[in-house]
């Protein structure tokens, strides 16, 4: 049951294919050449020059996408340290020994905070006075 006018309209549109994929060659064919036209022995001088013509850096700020990406990685987050009792102990010993406070922190692998707090837990922190 395809009428006159199906006919036609499947015709036009294997037409249009055609004339699709023949622009397509002759667009093909004609960036083959194209560097020796304007001039240039390869087509990668031409990509050159004409990546050339954007000029320096461009003025104002970053979209985010590219920001985040010129920023580069962020560092890895340090493995949280386990507070044993074994180990607060140690930190006990070297705070009564008379070592600094950051340099206990960075030889048991615990931050300045948690080193404080184990010293508050031990009694060995004096408060601060009323004002």
């Amino acid at each position: 049951m395809i009428t006159d006018t199906q006919k036609q309209i499947a015709a036009a549109k294997a037409k249009l294919e055609a004339l699709e994929k023949k622009a397509a060659a002759e667009m093909s064919k004609k960036l083959t050449t194209l560097h020796k036209e304007v001039g240039f022995a390869t087509r990668a001088e031409l990509i050159s020059a004409l990546q050339g013509l954007e000029g320096g850096a461009k003025r104002g700020r970053k979209p985010k996408a590219a920001a985040a990406a010129s920023a580069g990685k962020a560092k890895k987050r340090a493995k949280r340290a386990r507070i044993t009792e074994e180990l607060k102990a140690q930190v006990i010993e070297a705070v009564k020994a008379g070592e600094k406070g950051a340099a206990i922190a960075s030889k048991f692998g615990i931050s300045v905070p948690s080193l404080q707090n184990i010293k508050k837990a031990a009694g060995l922190t004096k408060t601060r006075g009323s004002k």
